[in-house]
């Protein structure tokens, strides 16, 4: 599929266009081709900033998960033809070499090169990814094995990572710390709202559910619209109430998520979802260039000025959500966000790569290109494709 190449005077449309053109020209082709090893059938981890895989480092099954969900959404969306068959080819060796690769229930966290066990803890973040690729490769192909590996897998979260005492799931058997941790279970729920669209199993929805009330309840704080990252075992927060870290990017990941919840579930959303983007509009973002920080207090003291890319693909796909809602407000900071990525993570020298991590003065931080961030950039160029064909006097605001 070519991109839109015709001058278009509209801005938003041209914005609209550029985006189109580095998912379809330069990533998507960049990450299936220099980004894929084709003896083994299984993405690189990373590659460095010309554009060439870098081969020594273990390969992360999370990486393995992203990239089959981004190739297969990019087939179903119709922006690249051979998404299909690259992300079932993928799925099939991920299965083969990850999926009780040591011979133990649940999935390896990491193999080498050459596709021995790397890492064989279980990782509650690297299942969650399983699942979200596995509700995107059903979609591709409703086959048995895909749903009985769903099945072994759901089964495996709640007889070995599921804790029935205290709620939610331990981060990762065995376990590396005290600490309990918000992020894999923002990813777990995304993985099975996309698993529920898939499959509409209520069971599944029933998980979505529990875990949407662990976030309400211990996670976020409603009065604020701070929701901080490190827990103790009964999930207190740690290391203390009023000192806890929070996140930008994951205020803007959960509004998204607590949206697509919502059309899911049928349960108005609006109170956590206001909460939340208020919190991440005021002391994360500045309004003025659309740059994201990486870390603030509960109080919304900024404490990493440094600006990775991720949050600011989150806070598209969350201000875009809102948009399509009918909520104006968000037209001209998602523009200037969506400007951000274009103009400082995603340019053009580095033919469908990106800079990573930018500091507090937007130099590069970053030394290669991780693979795991496509899934953040073509999700949220995505949402934002929708917006700017729904919307047509984006432009204006």
């Amino acid at each position: 599929m070519v991109s839109p190449v015709n001058k278009v005077e509209d801005p938003v449309a041209a914005l609209r266009v550029r985006i189109e053109s580095w998912l379809i020209d330069s990533a998507l082709p960049l990450w299936a081709g220099a980004g894929f090893e084709d003896r083994a059938g299984t993405f690189h981890e990373r590659l460095d900033l010309n554009g060439a895989p870098i081969i020594d480092v273990p390969r992360r099954l999370m990486v393995q998960a992203r990239q089959i969900s981004v190739y297969a959404a990019a087939s179903i969306s119709g922006r690249y033809s051979d998404g299909a068959q690259l992300a079932l080819r993928a799925a099939d060796k991920m299965i083969g070499a990850y999926f009780e690769g040591d011979g133990a229930p649940g999935w390896l966290f990491s193999v080498s090169p050459d596709g021995r066990p790397a890492d064989h803890k279980r990782d509650l973040y690297a299942h969650a990814f399983v699942l979200f690729a596995l509700a995107w490769i059903i979609r591709l192909d409703n086959a048995q094995r895909h749903r009985n590996v769903l099945d072994k897998t759901l089964i495996f979260l709640d007889r070995a990572l599921a804790d029935p005492l205290n709620g939610g799931y331990r981060d990762c058997l065995p376990r590396a710390d005290g600490i309990r941790r918000q992020n894999p279970h923002m990813h777990l729920f995304e993985a099975l709202i996309a698993l529920h669209e898939t499959t509409r199993r209520d069971d599944i929805l029933r998980r979505a559910q529990a875990l949407r009330a662990l976030a309400v309840k211990r996670f976020l704080n409603p009065a604020t619209g701070a929701l901080c990252e490190y827990f103790d075992d009964e999930w207190n927060i740690y290391p203390a109430p009023g000192r806890g870290s929070v996140e930008p990017g994951h205020l803007f990941e959960w509004a998204w998520l607590l949206r697509q919840y919502e059309r899911a579930s049928d349960e108005p959303q609006d109170g956590p979802v206001a909460a939340l983007l208020s919190m991440g509009m005021r002391f994360g973002l500045s309004d003025a260039s659309g740059r994201i920080v990486d870390e603030i207090s509960e109080q919304g003291v900024v404490r990493a000025r440094s600006s990775r890319c991720w949050p600011h693909t989150e806070a598209l796909k969350a201000l875009c959500e809102e948009a399509i809602r009918g909520e104006r407000k968000y037209h001209a900071p998602l523009l200037r966000i969506a400007e951000r990525l274009l103009g400082h993570y995603c340019l053009p020298d580095l033919s469908g790569g990106w800079i990573d991590q930018l500091d507090d003065a937007d130099r590069p931080i970053s030394k290669f290109t991780p693979a795991s961030t496509l899934y953040h950039l073509y999700f949220a160029f995505d949402n934002a494709i929708k917006l700017f064909y729904l919307d047509k006097n984006l432009h204006a605001r």
